[in-house]
């Protein structure tokens, strides 16, 4: 078995968290039981895909950050 530590966004976490307990309740075992789950779709999702593929999905999410952030930048400059 392996420890993983990461820091991750607050209210994924938060967001996870509630989907748990309202789906089973928030018992021993029942985080790490969805992070593996979560793991699990996510390779099936993504392992027959080609280095090809896998490329172009990442740069069309970078992509989409740097719109986001575009975006982000605009509406602030927008109420001053």
């Amino acid at each position: 078995m392996v420890r993983v530590s990461t820091n991750l966004d607050d209210e994924i976490v938060r967001r996870f968290r509630h989907v748990i307990y309202v789906r089973s309740e928030l018992k021993k075992g029942t985080i790490k039981k969805a992070l593996e789950e979560a793991m699990l779709d996510y390779i099936e999702k993504h392992e027959d895909k080609t280095a090809e593929e896998m490329a172009v999905d990442s740069e069309v999410i970078r992509n989409q950050t740097v719109l986001e952030k575009i975006r982000f930048s605009n509406d602030l400059f927008r109420y001053y």
